[in-house]
């Protein structure tokens, strides 16, 4: 945080898009871009920040949250500087009391600290995170639904075109939309610079990226692996080790219940979007 408070915003956000630091909630948008669609001279702006993790099996944000709030915390930060926000939501699911817990604790510390509230580090730059939880319902990791929800309302995606949440988002004002994992990578990226960061993974999809793998296997956990050169064969062999009891490998879903499934033969693809669609 005081190292990106000792740039420029413009500098921050030119950072991460140098670093193509991909959004890591579903989508795959890249984030700095995205902070770049907020339309010019428009405030209040907000930063709402993607906790409901509900795809069956995906788990990875709540160890985000639970293990290192902080870490996340600091990641809001640096987006609400570089974007220029003065309020952000955390919206964490309902379900993950745990998760909730740790993070109100953790932002209680860093309010009590100085890090978030009025004149952050002796600067000029003020900011409040409010932690919100939802009720369990899927369809808020929608962005849109997402809104909805924290506005008070039945979570139900909007419908867009017309109004897409940098636009018109938050109370009808523009909003970044980041998932837990997006922001969790800034306080790295920031420290090291974005070479450093973009030196891992593949040339379309850059850094490390988190994946949980649960199921028939000896080591089920999150795994923390460069993106996008990592294959399904080496994260349920080599990480996940291997199959439990001697069984062989019939199916497994790349993420989410609405994707199909793989076999045997798709073990060598990458984790990576792009050449997952492109074998179809």
């Amino acid at each position: 945080l005081k190292a990106a408070l000792a740039k420029k915003p413009d500098a921050v956000t030119e950072e991460v898009k140098t670093a193509t630091l991909l959004g890591r909630g579903g989508a795959g948008f890249p984030a700095g871009v995205k902070w770049g669609f907020c339309p010019p001279g428009v405030f209040p702006r907000y930063l709402v920040v993607n906790g409901d993790e509900s795809e069956p099996g995906t788990y990875k944000d709540r160890l985000l949250m639970e293990r290192d709030p902080h870490q996340l915390i600091e990641g809001v930060l640096i987006a609400c500087y570089a974007v220029g926000c003065s309020q952000a939501f955390l919206y964490v699911r309902g379900e993950m009391a745990f998760a909730q817990e740790r993070i109100a604790q953790a932002l209680n510390d860093a309010y009590a600290a100085g890090y978030v509230g009025k004149n952050i580090l002796g600067s000029d730059f003020s900011v409040d995170i409010v932690l919100h939880w939802g009720a369990g319902a899927y369809i808020v990791g929608e962005e849109t639904a997402l809104i909805e929800s924290l506005e008070g309302n039945r979570g139900m995606p909007r419908l867009k075109p017309p109004y897409f949440p940098a636009a018109q988002g938050l109370y009808l004002k523009p909003t970044i939309v980041n998932n837990v994992e997006t922001l969790s990578n800034l306080p790295w990226i920031i420290n090291n610079g974005a070479e450093a960061f973009s030196s891992f993974g593949a040339e379309t999809s850059r850094g490390t990226r988190l994946f949980a793998v649960s199921g028939h296997v000896n080591n089920p956990g999150v795994f923390e692996v460069e993106f996008g050169t990592t294959t399904y064969r080496d994260l349920i062999f080599d990480h996940a080790g291997g199959l439990r009891e001697g069984r062989e490998l019939k199916c497994f879903i790349p993420g989410g219940a609405s994707a199909p499934w793989f076999f045997e033969e798709h073990l060598d693809l990458p984790l990576e979007t792009g050449a997952i669609g492109k074998a179809g």
